[in-house]
This record gives C-alpha cells, structure tokens and sequence, in this order.
C-alpha cells in the first residue's frame, strides 16, 4: 500500500468514525447556492441546470459525507435567511468571511481566496503590480470592484467593457497596458479561451483579499465539523485540485 493510498483510507476512516451516531449521517442534505457568480455557481445557458466550482464541491462533499444532496437555488439576499430559519441546511454560493457574518451564522475552512489581480501583454515587464499602474492605461468591467479600484490610481487612464474577456481583448489591440479585473474570474476567462491565455501574463499580486467558505446555522456546528472533515479528505486526495484545474486551468495554491 503506498503511502497516498494510506493517507486517503486513514482520512476516511476518521470522517466515518466521526460520522458514525451523528444526527446528520444518512440524512438528507440540503444546500442553497444562485446562479449569478461563474465560475463558482452559474446557469449552464444549454441545460439551465446550475454548475461552477462550488456546486461540484458541494456534490463531492456530499460523496464523502455520505449524504442524500438536494441543491436549491435562491437570491443570494435569501440564502443566509434561510439558513438561520433552516429552510436549508448549508449556503454555499460565495459567501466571504466577514465579522458580520460570523455573529449570525458558522463557517466552514475557507475553501477559496479572491481578490483584485492585474493581466498584462506577454512580453511587457514594465508592471510587475498594482505599484507600477501609476498614469497607465487600464481596462476594466463596467460595474465591478476593479472599476472602483482602477478609478483610484493616480494618473490611471480607465476604459471600461461589458465583460473581463473584452476588457482583456482591448488590451491586446494595444489600447490599454494592462486589465484589473476578480482573480477568479479572470482564471476562469483564460482557462476558456486559449487564445487568450497564451497572449498574457496573469500577475501574482493580489489585492482586497476576499476569504470564501460555506455557511450553516449555529445550531448545526456537528455539521460543519462534517463539512470540515469533507474538505480535508477532498484537498488530501486531489479532488479538490482537480476541480480547481477544471473550473480556474490551474492547480490551487
């Protein structure tokens, strides 16, 4: 037996000795996320049927888990309500940590970091990170924090586009030095078109780091101990990276 395989069997092992008199284990699982979020959780335009990262999370969760999973869809205002009200057990559609969150409600391990990321031509090291955007040209999506953000920079020339891939196209037509735009998304845009990728440098910097983790009631903290349990087994065993590459085109960090 290799060591790997030692390491995923041991992990079971613990999440089933941890299941076993559990009010949870067997029971039925229900999860509300929106489809407003790609890639972590948006409508598939051909079927209409919910999908993203953390959707096919959720679903290997519920593999370890042992659990019967029935995702439900709601505005994202509605999911936290409905946690607390226990209309649904665990929100799972984006939600960052923040200390507001956290008097009403429990989360999970994080599972994502976010935050504001720069793309630049390949072949153009005159920015290396948000220091070096002073007086530049940049492209941006209407609407978003990285518009905000990009308004910010002193001398900063901004345009702004309906989407991050028009935004990026921009600037490869030479009209602008470089693109702020989520990191998440930008992951996702690249991964998707290869043509793309291959004409830019997506930076390591990242700034407004954004912690995301899945949400359930306070009266449910054997829950999110299974929850916590599922993950480690899934990042030990290299579902989690697989999803990661599939959803973002890279392993997670």
């Amino acid at each position: 037996m290799t060591n790997t395989l030692f390491k995923r069997t041991a992990a079971a092992g613990l999440l089933a000795l941890m299941l076993t008199g559990s009010v949870f284990a067997g029971q039925p699982w229900k999860v509300a996320t929106e489809g407003t979020f790609p890639p972590f959780e948006f409508y598939d335009s051909k079927t209409g049927e919910i999908q993203g990262f953390e959707v096919d999370l959720v679903k290997e969760m519920a593999k370890v888990m042992d659990k019967d999973l029935t995702i439900v869809t709601l505005g994202f205002d509605a999911i936290l309500p409905a946690v607390l009200s226990g209309t649904v057990d665990t929100g799972a559609a984006g939600f960052s940590i923040t200390p507001a969150r956290q008097q009403r409600v429990l989360f999970t391990d994080p599972f994502y970091t976010s935050g504001l990321t720069i793309v630049t031509k390949k072949g153009d090291d005159s920015i290396k990170g948000f220091a070096d955007l002073k007086g530049k040209r940049i492209s941006v999506q209407l609407g978003t924090t990285s518009a905000s953000a990009a308004q910010k920079i002193e001398g900063a020339q901004v345009t702004t586009f309906n989407s991050a891939g028009d935004a990026i196209l921009n600037m490869l037509a030479g009209n602008a030095d470089a693109v702020i735009n989520d990191k998440p998304v930008t992951d996702y845009v690249l991964s998707q078109n290869a043509q793309l990728a291959s004409q830019t440098t997506h930076l390591p910097e990242m700034a407004t780091a954004d912690v995301f983790a899945m949400i359930a009631s306070k009266k449910n903290p054997k829950l999110v101990e299974e929850m916590n349990a599922a993950l480690k087994i899934l990042k030990e065993n290299g579902t989690f990276n697989e999803l990661h590459i599939k959803w973002f085109g890279k392993p997670a960090e």
